[in-house]
């Protein structure tokens, strides 16, 4: 049996402990920021042209950095150039929050979707296998959740539900379920009657809810979810502010 234990140690920030005005999501700084505050962290990542993976949500650099370039298209020699949301802070490497973090808190691991499965997940495992600390490895693509489950079973895994009817249908019939240690379901649909069957049926299956912005989706979570992934936002003042660590 896997120690899942840690994943419900702690609420994770989603792409870090940001404000995106002066700490852009998914930077070097919000990263930091979770790492002070005793946070988890959950990040997205994609492998780039030369073989590096980088930590970015968005498939495209349009929003966080201007540019009209997909993300997997640049090249990691070019990552300075690439400013986050008009401030100092640049793309970061998968490498770079791994040096940060050394264990510090817990890590959730998103995979985007690709074309590129087999060489995106043997270049995460091979960044992740010698990191001393608690990650766990997520996504919405199918076809990455059955990689990890075959090759890498050790690894704590997540299925990522979709928030869209068809592609929710397909991984209930699927039965990803089955294959993975967590549900990552969206506020939306926490309170589907096919995951509480689920967690009925399999009792050890976590679900970890996002992504939760306000008290009523707390709220929710507290009741809903073993863990939940929040983000906070001081320009939106409906948002929760960082919540207590003693949830």
């Amino acid at each position: 049996m896997k120690d899942t234990s840690w994943l419900l140690s702690v609420p994770i920030a989603h792409r870090g402990l940001h404000d995106n005005k002066t700490l852009p999501e998914n930077s070097m700084g919000a990263f930091e920021n979770a790492v002070s505050h005793g946070y988890g962290i959950e990040f997205d990542v994609y492998l780039t042209l030369d073989g590096k993976l980088i930590i970015h949500h968005d498939m495209t650099l349009q929003r966080s950095c201007g540019k009209k370039i997909k993300a997997y298209k640049i090249n990691s020699d070019r990552l300075q150039d690439y400013k986050l949301m008009n401030t100092d802070y640049s793309i970061p490497l998968l490498s770079d929050l791994l040096n940060l973090v050394q264990g510090k808190v817990p890590l959730i691991l998103e995979i985007k979707a690709t074309n590129r499965v087999n060489s995106t997940c043997s270049a995460v495992y091979e960044t992740i296998k010698d990191y001393n600390g608690n990650i766990s490895i997520e996504s919405f693509d199918n076809r990455i959740v059955d990689w990890w489950h075959k090759n890498h079973p050790e690894y704590v895994l997540g299925q990522l539900y979709s928030t869209i009817n068809f592609y929710r249908a397909i991984q209930r019939r699927l039965k990803q379920y089955r294959k993975v240690d967590f549900l990552a379901v969206g506020v939306k649909n926490l309170k589907e009657d096919y995951f509480r069957a689920v967690k009925a049926e399999c009792p050890e299956k976590l679900i970890i809810n996002w992504t939760v912005r306000t008290d009523e989706q707390l709220q929710d979570a507290l009741e809903y979810a073993d863990n939940y992934i929040f983000e906070s936002n001081i320009k939106v003042d409906e948002y929760i502010t960082p919540p207590s660590l003693t949830h």
